[in-house]
Parts: structure tokens; sequence; C-alpha cells
């Protein structure tokens, strides 16, 4: 964590870098890091460029995208396999059955919202809402990815307002 704060402390005063870094790391936290990606939005908002700042979310939220895209497909090509080990064993055709139940009952609202949580982990919510998906039918690929966009951008704009009413209340 803190070679990643350095990383990206060194890029920050090069823009096209930092978003390149940024949107890297979104790529990953939607793939494998249950690290929040709010890390790379912190010196733009303590610093107040708000320029900037839209920069890193689009590319945060591109990142996340791209990410999400390739859990996508990999959750369509890993369903059936899923499926079949899970009627093995009865406790896991129960979490395959109430997954699907959730996926099916909250779809594109369900993974939004949880995606516009700031702080939470990405990667759990996009591997659930692509690996329970009732073989691609409860959620439509391109519909999944806007949700994934959205939210990625809501995060980053529900982010920047806590920060803003936060400094507004502490500084008076």
């Amino acid at each position: 964590m803190v070679d990643l704060l350095q990383i990206l402390n060194d890029a920050y005063n090069t823009p096209w870098l930092y978003i390149l870094i940024a949107f890297g790391y979104a790529v990953l936290v939607a793939l494998v890091l249950p690290i929040p990606i709010e890390i790379a939005l912190l010196l733009p908002l303590i610093e107040g460029r708000w320029g900037y700042l839209a920069s890193i979310g689009l590319a945060i939220a591109a990142g996340k995208t791209l990410g999400a895209w390739l859990i996508f497909w990999l959750g369509l090509n890993l369903e059936g396999s899923v499926r079949k080990w899970s009627e093995r064993w009865r406790l896991a055709r129960w979490f395959v059955a109430k997954a699907e139940r959730l996926v099916g009952k909250t779809g594109y609202t369900g993974l939004y919202l949880l995606l516009s949580v700031p702080m939470m982990s990405d990667t759990i919510p996009i591997y659930v809402y692509s690996l329970f998906n009732e073989e691609g039918k409860a959620l439509e690929r391109n519909m999944f990815l806007i949700a994934n966009f959205l939210a990625a951008v809501n995060r980053v704009a529900i982010l920047s307002m806590a920060f803003v009413i936060g400094a507004n209340l502490i500084h008076g």
C-alpha cells in the first residue's frame, strides 16, 4: 500500500502518467485487488483540483468498466462449471441459488448501488453479478458495463461531496 501511495505521489504532477496509473489500478481493482480505488483521488481532493479530479474519475470509471467487461466474459464462461461444482455440495448449491436470486431481483440497480458505495471493494460485487447471471440472461452485457461505469462516476461524486462537506464542517 505504501508503494502505491509513493508511485501515485511521484506521478501526480505528470497528469497523463497519473491518469494512466489510475486507469490501470482501476482495472486491477475490478479484477483482483480488494482495495478501494479512492486512494487515487486523495491528492486532487486535498488540493481542490476539480478538473484533474474529474479526469481521474473518468479514467477510473473507464478502467473499472474494462475490468468489469473481462469479469463478465469470465463469468459467462465459468458459470456452467460453477453450477456443476455446486451440485456436489448442499451448501454450495444453496449459495448459488441465493446469489442467482440476488442478481435476478436486484439487477442493474443493485449492482449500481453496491458499486457506488465509497471505500467498498468492487471485486466481490462484480464477480457475484457476473458469475450468477443465469447464463447471461439476468443481466445484459452492455447494461452491466453501463451500470459499472456510472457507479464509478457516482462514487467519485459522492466521495467529492463528502470531502467538501467534511472540510467545510471542520474549517467552518
